[in-house]
């Protein structure tokens, strides 16, 4: 409800929308629609998967309690569970069950694009790469179900996401086989950033880096328009955040110094970053945790109906559409400059 309000004040003065999903701001687009994306539920991996491969992330620090509900139990047919961590993170202890493959952070698409070769070609020598998949290969070769469990991609192409879509795409000719794309989750910043990215897609047919807020021709260009490239390139001067933001935005913001106006919505206790900048405005919203209303859009894309109709005189929703209703009003008598 929040974010569907904040479009309308996007609507009212024609500004660009952008929800902060990583596709948006990669040069190639959304990968969905240039390899496809075979995903699942989560209650899908925990039900099915004997195999979880955790591909270069730890959901222990972006998602609490994914690893305890969703990969530690049991599958629901009783069958024993085995995790392979591949990356710089262990994500679980080393045992019988669960086995880590320490690669650098930057291995991450010569590894997915070495694995899919010895997925399409079993007989190429391991020696072509020299970094210990083997166990790996063998693990997924015993499995009757793989799930490959994946963290938000840093990088801006889109190499690193490509790849394993195209590892998963293989693994799912061969047997059952998904890939949970958690995203950022709690490490990304925002209150329901899934939310933003479906509203977005509702309303201007993609999940961010709208050129100009128009639900009847709003145009999608991804790496040109996304929030970070606008404030990067001095294209605003003007910033609404609906939500926290992530690191690498407050770093744009911070870097434009007093050249770029910002209005804050936010739960946040105190200013984000510490007030000293006179161009900084930040309406302190109830937080909605103490006022439970609306609807949240889970980050595996579960809807979830948090209250009533009811709205707090502090909630979010209230306060934009207060900040709607003086927009529309100053627009109507010409007095918005």
């Amino acid at each position: 409800e929040s974010i569907a309000v904040a479009c309308d004040c996007a609507e009212a003065v024609g500004a660009a929308v952008d929800a902060g999903a990583a596709d948006a701001a990669r040069a190639a687009g959304p990968i969905a629609a240039r390899v496809g994306e075979i995903t699942a539920d989560w209650e899908e991996l925990r039900d099915r998967a004997d195999l979880v491969i955790v591909w270069f992330c730890d959901p222990a620090t972006t998602h609490p309690r994914f690893l305890e509900r969703f990969v530690t139990p049991t599958t629901a047919d009783g069958r024993p569970r085995r995790t392979i961590a591949v990356g710089p993170d262990g994500v679980l202890p080393t045992t019988g069950s669960h086995l880590h493959l320490p690669l650098p952070r930057e291995a991450a698409v010569a590894a997915a694009r070495a694995l899919h070769a010895r997925l399409t070609d079993p007989d190429e020598p391991a020696t072509s790469f020299p970094l210990a998949l083997g166990p790996l290969r063998d693990a997924i070769a015993a499995a009757g179900c793989v799930a490959v469990v994946t963290g938000q991609a840093a990088d801006r192409v889109g190499l690193e996401p490509w790849s394993v879509a195209g590892v998963v795409r293989v693994l799912a000719h061969e047997r059952p086989a998904f890939q949970i794309p958690l995203g950022g989750g709690a490490a990304a910043g925002g209150g329901n950033a899934a939310g933003a990215a479906a509203v977005c897609t509702w309303r201007y047919g993609a999940t961010g880096a709208i050129e100009r807020a128009d639900p009847f021709g709003g145009a999608f260009l991804p790496a040109e328009c996304d929030a970070l490239r606008l404030i990067e390139r001095g294209e605003v001067d003007c910033v609404v955040a609906v939500g926290r933001l992530d690191g690498t935005l407050e770093s744009a913001i911070a870097a434009r110094g007093d050249r770029l106006a910002v209005v804050r919505i936010s739960d946040a206790p105190s200013p984000v970053p510490p007030s000293g900048r006179a161009a900084t405005i930040q309406v302190r919203c109830a937080s909605p945790l103490v006022v439970p209303a609306g609807t949240m859009l889970r980050g595996d894309g579960r809807r979830i109906v948090l209250g009533g109709a009811h709205e707090h005189p502090d909630s979010m929703v209230a306060i934009l559409a207060a900040l709607r209703d003086r927009l529309r009003g100053c627009l109507a008598g010409g007095d918005l400059a």
